[in-house]
């Protein structure tokens, strides 16, 4: 008697491949979300040095002031300040605009996460059924294997009282 196949396969075909599929999902967001923290610290570093510069340029300024310098060098420090005070405005939009993007990565890792369990529980739901299945199905072979040594012994049986 052949094998008996286990109807719910392409079931289990689909489901583990969508189990698959959203483990690549999970691996690809956590690459986007590494890539968009490493986007904010570089961003946030280069706030940093910005700040940095502007104290430097203030501090210039001061100096300058103090020994009774031209105007218009005062002017043209004054000008290389407000530059790097909205440089720093800039910087700082673009580091809040990173920030929101981590939050999105994180969110969608999230996501991702969430539906690769949820795939991994459909995947293991089939396959517990199928476990059920074989076992049921080994079960009854093993019924049937007996009924047939039954029939045998006894037919034997009777022919060895017949003779």
């Amino acid at each position: 008697m052949p094998k008996p196949k286990y109807r719910l396969q392409p079931v289990l075909d689909v489901r583990d491949k969508a189990k698959q599929t959203a483990a690549v999902l999970v691996a690809t967001r956590r690459e986007q979300l590494a890539a968009a923290e490493a986007k904010l610290l570089r961003r946030r570093q280069a706030l940093s040095e910005c700040r940095q510069r502007q104290a430097i340029a203030q501090e210039k300024m001061l100096k300058e002031f103090e020994r009774a310098v031209e105007a218009h060098k005062l002017v043209t420090h004054r000008t290389h300040l407000a530059d790097l005070r909205r440089t720093e405005q800039e910087l700082i939009a673009k580091v809040e605009d990173q920030r929101r993007a981590v939050v999105g990565a994180e969110a969608e890792v999230e996501k991702a996460l969430t539906a690769l369990i949820e795939a991994s529980r459909e995947v293991q739901v089939i396959e517990k059924h199928r476990e059920t299945w074989q076992q049921r199905t080994r079960r009854e072979e093993q019924i049937r294997d007996q009924k047939i040594g039954d029939e045998i012994g006894a037919v034997t049986y009777r022919r060895g009282r017949g003779q």
